[in-house]
């Protein structure tokens, strides 16, 4: 006894020159390498909206630690409000650029439907107008072309470059140091995977969002000399009439199956008291954050690739150690069971999507009218009854296909849509909570190569 330690004590004598790094990591180690890069990739990459004028700083935060929430649980639903909204802003930048306003580039569409943009009627409160509502005042002279320049975006872009460039360091340096393990024959752990899915998700989010200003704080408003009533299109609509979200609605409102569910279900969530819920006024003061805009075709097809990427990843833990049989077992079935539901689901939502593609093209050719998107006048599917008065059965079927305080017929859900998706989504938060947990819980027990490092210098050629 008395031995080892003269020993050991006397390995601290003396000096030393370059002492090289132990060739291993601890569970420690991996935990922090992962928190950290996720971190980085779900922070940097979230664009929020511009906050209503009286919130300011505070609904930024809030907004952020929603979609880091958001992301967390499933970080492609923001690759696809990434989508949707370079969608919506590109289509901005083409309808612009028909009418002779080469100037309004990806970088203003951006700023126009986050909300940066206000605009002032006399007596009344200022509300934000996104790049088609905008399009359509100033080629019908409702208001003049506004020359915002690209700088005073940028003076309003609170983008941090050093914090991205971080980021994009540790995101290729962990991708190089965890695909190389298994090339040297090192294992790797389900938490490392599930970074990796992360980071595929984070550099679709960026690629997408990279023209939108970030923490942008306050707006920039634009007056308006028009009475809002006198403000119509050609079928006669006016802002006169009763809104969702602004007096705007009748330009540019368009609900999908996408936003319907998402309302549906955050509206349930608010029911059950899991989250808060918020005094809403109008007009908004802001435009949502996870607004989903409708994505075009070829880009849904991208999304698609993405999300299967993005399962795909998991299922290649599917030989990895697990501490159990069960979990094993438990590991594919919930790996294979969100790729599935993303089949299923992407089929339902591209179907969906064809029969609005459809009806929205067939209407929109009758009036040639790019600006507007034709709403139905009457709700789709709603029963009716021969005497106007709804029975007892048909109040409940539309309160159970529609939980908005207003009954917003806009917001209706097919029956046979909430029969398929209820299920896959409570299915898929179940499989995805799994995933994290297992992502926690096998740190008990894992292959001993799991802690050896990779010696870069018997990879990388060097002198």
């Amino acid at each position: 006894m008395n031995h080892s330690i003269a020993n050991t004590t006397g390995n601290w004598e003396g000096t030393r020159g370059w002492v090289r790094q132990p060739n291993n990591r601890g569970s420690l180690d991996i935990i922090i390498s992962c928190s950290i890069t996720i971190f980085l990739c779900a922070w940097t990459s979230i664009c929020v909206n511009v906050p209503s004028p009286e919130h300011g700083v505070w609904e930024i935060f809030r907004d952020r630690w929603h979609m880091l929430c958001l992301g967390g649980l499933g970080p492609e639903f923001v690759v696809l409000i990434s989508i949707g909204q370079f969608c919506m802003a590109r289509a901005s930048v083409q309808a612009f650029a028909k009418t002779k306003h080469q100037s309004w580039t990806m970088k203003h569409a951006f700023f126009a439907d986050m909300g940066g943009i206000h605009l002032q009627f006399p007596n009344t409160k200022s509300f934000p107008v996104n790049g088609k509502q905008l399009h359509f005042l100033v080629t019908n002279g409702y208001i003049v072309y506004p020359r915002i320049s690209a700088e005073d975006i940028d003076d309003k872009n609170k983008a941090n470059g050093l914090a991205r460039t971080i980021c994009t360091i540790q995101i290729l340096w962990f991708t190089l140091s965890t695909l190389s393990r298994p090339i040297a024959h090192y294992a790797i752990t389900t938490l490392e995977l599930t970074t990796l899915a992360y980071i595929l998700c984070t550099l679709a989010t960026l690629f997408f969002w990279r023209c939108k200003p970030m923490d942008v704080r306050t707006p920039i408003t634009l007056e308006c000399s028009t009475p809002l009533e006198r403000i119509c299109d050609r079928r006669g609509r006016t802002a006169a009439e009763p809104y969702y979200y602004t007096p705007l609605d009748f330009i540019s409102r368009e609900e999908w199956i996408a936003t319907r569910l998402w309302t549906y279900y955050v509206n349930l969530l608010r029911q059950m008291h899991l989250i808060h819920t918020y005094k809403r006024s109008l007009p908004i003061r802001h435009f949502s954050s996870f607004y989903i805009p409708l994505p075009t075709r070829p880009l849904l097809f991208t999304m698609l690739a993405i999300a299967f990427a993005y399962t795909g990843i998991f299922i290649a833990g599917w030989n990895l150690h697990y501490p159990t049989e069960s979990e094993l077992i438990l590991w594919r079935t919930c790996t294979l069971g969100t790729m599935i539901i993303t089949v299923i689901g992407s089929l339902f939502e591209v179907t969906m999507m064809f029969v609005q593609y459809r009806r929205r093209h067939t209407i929109s050719a009758l009036i040639h009218n790019p600006d507007i998107e034709i709403m139905p006048l009457d709700p789709v599917g709603r029963p009716s009854h021969p005497s106007g008065k709804p029975t007892k059965l048909q109040v409940t079927l539309q309160n159970i296909r529609n939980n908005t305080p207003e009954k917003d017929p806009h917001f209706d859900i097919p029956i046979r849509s909430l029969i398929v998706t209820t299920p896959i989504c409570a299915l898929y938060v179940i499989f995805r909570g799994f995933i994290l947990l297992e992502d926690v819980i096998s740190f008990r027990e894992l292959p001993a190569s799991t802690f050896v490092t990779i010696n870069w210098s018997t990879h990388v050629p060097h002198f």
